[in-house]
């Protein structure tokens, strides 16, 4: 590794600053590029998943959403790179491990990571080239496909808004939590830039003009506002010279005034908006409230992750003592915190979720009356020390999902970076943790309620209402300032918009040419590892009648337990309230604990118990067709685990689930989830609806999250005051039958000395032996009925599919290099591109699913006619060895991902439960990389066969969806 010296001038840059990063086991040099100003942070290490990111400091100055769609506009060719969509060249043929960009309330970032080191390299080049050099200069026409545009198709026909940021600001102002966080921002910071929406609001986005737009990267896009970020195993002094002599030397500081004043107290603000429902919704028990409060600066380390921790504390949980009082008091169904630092003054939300504006003096009496008892009494002691201990325990795991560690660190850093205080700021925890814990003794969180919520000079009070009229309102005003507009044009202006149509619609149909697709700098196959990531073995043990599995995994002496209890012995009608009971368990108070210190006692002693519903495909010849799971995954360190067993048999055994006060609270809070994700989540909705029609699995997963399980828990919801007695029965009958050691594997990852602890410790579960009574399986209904569920949304979400397998087709590895191809060629120029969605893709897996999809997409129709004439493009499909090691290459890249421990131990359980072998993965492996053009256009009549069979749902736009009612089997109204 090299060694860079405090004061030395490396390529132009200065470092000015190293300190080495205990918690991330890390050096961390700072440094200054003298001759542009450009700052660059490289943290040094041994992680091979390295990561580059260059950032810019993008205050917004209105709500055009500029920033936004610069963000995705500098990605759609460059000087030196002027192909259509250098992005999607990447994801169809890079190793990436991250590819994507962000756009924060005040930044915008674009990261990229690999653990090839070519790759690397590639990458960080294509992402300079494009921010630094893009073709938006040159080609108004990508303004106009991803921000915005007038589409007008003929002289007489009908003037439309479309665009890409466009539309998915479209879909995303459908939710109600978009709408909240925008007027909580509006109140809290009148007069600073996060008054406004960085993504941009869709009635303010065709105010943003091409010279706007382009004067915006001219000014922000410059080396003295940026921020470059270099993390892993990475050849620093190659990388320094590459960023000075290919760009940054070519640059002069310059004075720009980037910087972000902090709002001034306003006092206690009130702020009244409103959101979409449809029609034919109840506006009662509808109404968001939400108190905000900003707390201090985001450079203040110890503040933040003391507010990060209280959150937790007096929210997080249904022990919580704000939350517990907020549901008790019966204002509104559900309420959530959130603490948001990626801002220069941070905020502290407390959100009342379907209420009535009628309650909001009580809401903010309720809040304030709860804190000030808090402030008088004291918090619980093993409330604060659980909170404490669990985020200890998350920071110290450093288990951030689909993230690459060193992405999360470089958000993290720009937490602090970005407000010109010290880089490091948010990835040093120890010595804070330390200073909490000695300040917990004198009162410390009751005096942080105190100052900052109590007596707070800067807080709002934000009450969103639901409107049946605003989304109707919205839509006839941009009609009528596009009627206005077409009105106003004389016939030669007219024409005019029909050829830019035409222009753009032809470059976007126009292929690149070969010459400068050879010019994106692209991996080999020799690059490449033929052979599969090995498995992770699976030891099998049988200890004293029960079936244990061992994964040895080093897990920084973190056990981690999952108990899989097959569900096949519960009856089909109460398949739904399994999803309730992983609700129950761990909020109802037990034998020997309230819930207080149940709660207490998870968050001391163990990094949380979480229980949860899961689905494995069919094993080999067992005859089923899906394997159904009631999960409990315990996460506890070394020296922990038995009494992290003792809480567990706790709550599998001695819940009081006939509490039916708690009860009804529980099945209210999950109706309104629920509702949510109806708002948010269309896609999936659609998708699961539709896999329902063909696919057993399908069916069982959708009276566990699809629309079945909405209706389920909607109902259930209407009559638990009636019949709360009776739900709490059929959920001891299904612990009974389920709990059992007869139908449970349990599996442990982690080192062979933590296994040794869990099996010295596992008879303290005691689990109950009796015999196995499987059910009756739910099974597809076996026809298409062709839904189109209408909500508030402004979009659709339109998916077509089928098993093929059904159809007589094989599943191979090369149908994953199909997927590949359809879902970045085909769709994302026919859905995303021409269409004006934000995504489109098609969904493909080894039991026989397939399925394309669409997301926030403005049409609907035009979307199906794309999926049936998909076979088309397949049949038709030409590409030279490059173009096809490219997409090879792409396809591995989702294969090879690296995971954490406890996702090493999950794709573990899935491989044995569904009987994966070395010998099936390297199989699969060897059929992508010899995929060949030909094998593509063999899939032409699979994807004929698969869309013929007709079967679709959508999820949208409740006018849209009228307007085509002569598609549909039935329409229905997703209302609550």
């Amino acid at each position: 590794m090299s060694r860079l010296i405090t004061g030395n001038i490396y390529y132009g840059f200065q470092v000015v600053n190293e300190e080495f990063i205990r918690e991330i086991d890390s050096a961390v040099f700072t440094m200054e590029h003298l001759k542009s100003g450009a700052r660059l942070l490289f943290v040094q290490n041994q992680d091979d998943n390295k990561v580059f990111s260059v950032s810019f400091r993008t205050p917004p100055e209105d709500s055009t959403g500029v920033f936004h769609i610069l963000e995705h506009s500098v990605l759609c060719g460059s000087e030196k790179y002027p192909v259509k969509e250098p992005f999607v060249e990447l994801l169809k043929g890079s190793m990436q491990t991250f590819l994507n960009a962000f756009t924060f309330g005040d930044k915008t970032m674009y990261p990229v990571a690999s653990r090839n080191e070519q790759d690397f390299s590639n990458l960080m080049e294509v992402y300079l080239d494009s921010v630094f050099q893009p073709n938006i200069y040159k080609q108004k026409e990508i303004f106009e496909q991803e921000g915005w545009h007038y589409e007008l198709q003929q002289t007489e026909a009908e003037l439309i808004y479309k665009g890409v940021v466009y539309n998915e600001m479209k879909g995303s102002y459908s939710s109600p939590f978009t709408v909240l966080m925008d007027r909580i921002k509006k109140s809290l910071y009148p007069d600073t830039i996060y008054r406004h929406s960085s993504g941009g609001d869709p009635q303010e986005i065709p105010a943003l003009t091409y010279e706007q737009f382009l004067e915006a990267h001219s000014n922000y896009y410059h080396p003295s506002n940026s921020y470059f970020y270099l993390y892993g195993d990475v050849s620093i002094e190659e990388k320094l010279q590459f960023i000075d002599q290919e760009y940054l030397s070519r640059y002069e500081k310059n004075s720009f005034d980037t910087s972000i004043p902090l709002q001034q107290p306003t006092g206690m603000t009130e702020l009244v908006a409103d959101y979409p429902i449809l029609e034919a919704e109840t506006a009662d028990d509808k109404t968001y409230l939400s108190l905000n409060y900003v707390i201090g600066t985001s450079t203040d380390r110890e503040l933040n992750l003391a507010f990060d921790i209280l959150k937790s504390m007096l929210m997080d949980s249904n022990a919580a003592p704000l939350k517990q009082a907020l549901l008790e008091s019966g204002l509104g169904k559900d309420a959530f915190a959130f603490y948001s630092d990626s801002m220069v003054q941070p905020l502290l939300g407390i959100t009342l979720t379907h209420s009535n504006a009628s309650v909001k003096d009580a809401f903010v009496e309720l809040v304030k009356t709860t804190l000030s008892s808090l402030v008088k009494n004291g918090l619980d002691e093993k409330l604060v020390l659980a909170a404490v201990n669990s985020k200890e325990f998350e920071l110290r795991e450093a288990d951030f999902s689909r993230y690459p560690k060193g992405l999360t660190y470089n958000i993290e850093v720009m937490k602090s970076w970005l407000y010109d205080g010290q880089p490091s700021t948010h990835m040093l925890y120890e010595e804070v943790f330390t200073t909490i814990r000695e300040k917990i003794t004198d009162r410390y969180f009751e005096k942080l309620i105190e100052v900052y919520l109590l007596n707070s000079d800067h807080c709002s009070l934000v009450v969103l209402n639901p409107s049946k009229t605003i989304a109707a309102d919205k839509e006839a005003s941009t009609q009528r300032q596009l009627s206005e507009y077409k009105s106003s044009q004389q016939p030669d202006q007219l024409e005019q918009l029909v050829q830019s149509t035409q222009h753009l619609l032809a470059r976007q149909g126009r292929a690149d040419a070969a010459e400068d697709l050879q010019k994106l700098p692209s991996l080999s196959l020799q690059d490449i590892n033929r052979s599969a990531e090995p498995q992770v073995p699976s030891h099998e043990y049988n200890l004293e009648g029960l079936k244990l599995i061992h994964h040895d995994v080093s897990t920084q002496k973190i056990a981690y337990c999952k108990f899989y209890w097959d569900t096949s012995v519960v009856a089909p009608e109460q398949i739904p309230y399994l999803v309730l009971l992983a609700e129950v368990l761990g909020q109802m108070e037990t034998a020997s604990y309230s819930i207080e210190e149940l709660t207490s006692e998870i968050g001391i002693k163990t990094g949380g118990i979480h229980f949860k519903n899961e689905i494995f495909g069919a094993a080999k010849d067992t005859g089923a067709s899906y394997q159904p799971k009631f999960t409990a995954q315990v996460k506890v360190m070394a020296g922990h685990i038995g009494e992290s067993l003792d809480l567990l048999r706790e709550m599998l055994y001695t819940s009081a689930l006939d509490n039916l006060t708690k009860l009804q609270e529980i099945v209210r809070r999950e109706a309104s989830q629920m509702e949510s994700v109806l708002n948010q989540k269309g896609n999936e909705i659609a998708a699961s609806r539709l896999m329902s029609y063909f696919s057993d699995m399908g069916a069982y997963q959708e009276q566990q999250g699809g629309v079945a399980y909405y209706r389920f828990i909607r109902e259930l919801a209407e009559k638990i005051d009636q019949q709360g007695a009776e739900v709490a029965n059929t959920l001891k009958d299904i612990c009974t039958v389920l709990f059992n050691k007869q139908n449970l594997i349990i599996s442990v990852t982690g080192t062979p000395d933590l296994y040794g602890e869990f099996a010295a410790n596992v008879a303290k579960l005691d689990i109950q032996d009796q015999p196995v009574v499987n059910k009756p399986k739910i099974t597809a209904q076996g026809h298409a009925d062709n839904e189109g569920f209408m909500s508030s949304s402004q979009v659709q979400y339109v998916v077509k599919g089928y098993d093929f397998n059904k159809l007589g087709f094989t599943y191979s590895g090369k149908m994953q290099v199909l997927k590949k191809i359809m879902s970045l060629t085909y769709l994302w120029n026919a859905v995303r591109v021409k269409g004006g969605a934000y995504g489109g893709s098609l969904m493909l897996r080894r039991d026989g699913i397939l399925m394309f999809t669409s997301y926030r997409d403005p049409n609907l129709q035009e979307t199906l006619e794309v999926y049936d004439q998909a076979y088309r493009f397949t049949e038709g499909y030409e590409a030279d060895a490059d173009e096809m090691t490219k997409a090879i290459i792409g396809t591995l890249s989702m294969l090879d991902q690296p995971l954490s421990p406890s996702a090493q131990g999950r794709r573990a359980d899935r491989h044995y439960f569904e009987q994966v072998t070395g010998a099936e993965l390297q199989q699969e492996r060897d059929e992508i990389l010899s995929t060949t053009p030909e094998d593509i256009r063999q899939y032409a009549d699979l994807l004929k066969a698969v869309t013929e069979q007709n079967y679709f749902t959508v999820v949208g736009n409740e006018s849209k969806l009228k307007s085509t009612k002569v598609l549909f089997g039935n329409l229905e109204e997703l209302v609550m």
